[in-house]
């Protein structure tokens, strides 16, 4: 059986990590150590060619690792803060005005997945010209969105946002039978999510834990008192065992901790602390 690939693109909330303009301990201590304590804004490449969220560093984050950015065919958004859709960005794979591609005049562009918030953006952006390479859907919970690489992205409600349909990603690819879950940015799940979950078995599941060790309640974002009720919850459904993979992501610098000690902090709980660049394949 072939192997899914997932690659992290940044694993940081809105405001990276370090910080733009901060001066904070843990700040200081991230610039200082380097390596995987830099931390940009998050996204996840999906097989190659598809990507979850279109982050501002999308562009140095590309060079760092690499990673191809002309391969991309679909786009999926997970909602529309900034951190996670800059569509000026995005504006740069227009090939009449901004870049040279291999392909015919008339290829379809980029497939562009998103929720009423993202439609608001990408309908103003058009009403400024920007259009035509690129193609919009508006996603709706539940709905399943085949990439053109056969991987299925269904869109899950998050606790996230009230003034728009936030959510999240199960990706599920039939050609290898793999199955996972991208749950950033949400609070605890709703209920409705647990339902649509339910008889859904992960190899891989990727939590939001923006507040590191610290409790974030139930709305918005987790931390690790969170990510561990989310993971005894799923066990207990079957949607995890001792096989799936957990890993932790989306870390703002308010949880004080770098990545040796976010490690050390699940050590005993057996979770990844994804990093910038970081490869999976299961």
């Amino acid at each position: 059986m072939t192997k899914m690939k997932l690659q992290y693109l940044g694993t940081a909330a809105a405001e990276a990590f370090p910080a733009l303009f901060c001066q904070c301990d843990a700040c200081r201590r991230a610039k200082a150590a380097g390596g995987k304590d830099i931390r940009g804004r998050s996204g996840l490449v999906v097989e190659d060619t598809a990507l979850i969220d279109f982050p501002p560093d999308i562009y140095m984050t590309s060079l760092r690792f690499p990673i191809d950015l002309s391969r991309i065919r679909d786009i999926f958004i997970t909602h529309s803060h900034s951190d996670h859709f800059d569509m000026a960005e995005l504006e740069m794979r227009n090939p009449v005005a901004y870049c040279h591609l291999e392909e015919p005049a008339d290829a379809p562009g980029i497939r562009l997945y998103g929720n009423d918030g993202v439609k608001r953006i990408v309908d103003w952006y058009a009403q400024q010209g920007v259009a035509g390479f690129y193609s919009f859907m508006e996603t709706q919970y539940g709905g399943r969105y085949r990439a053109e690489n056969g991987v299925v992205f269904t869109f899950l409600p998050a606790r996230h946002m009230d003034s728009e349909r936030s959510g999240i990603y199960m990706l599920e690819s039939p050609a290898e039978g793999k199955r996972a879950l991208y749950a950033h940015d949400t609070g605890v799940f709703p209920e409705e999510t647990y339902r649509m979950l339910q008889g859904h078995r992960f190899d891989m599941i990727s939590l939001d834990c923006c507040f590191g060790r610290l409790s974030a309640g139930v709305s918005g974002h987790m931390g690790l008192p969170e990510n561990r009720e989310t993971v005894a919850r799923l066990r207990e459904m079957g949607c995890v065992d001792e096989k799936t993979i957990v890993v932790v992501h989306h870390f703002s610098h308010n949880c004080g901790q770098l990545h040796a000690e976010l490690e050390q902090e699940v050590k005993a709980d057996g979770f990844l602390v994804a990093y910038d660049g970081m490869t999976l394949t299961f």
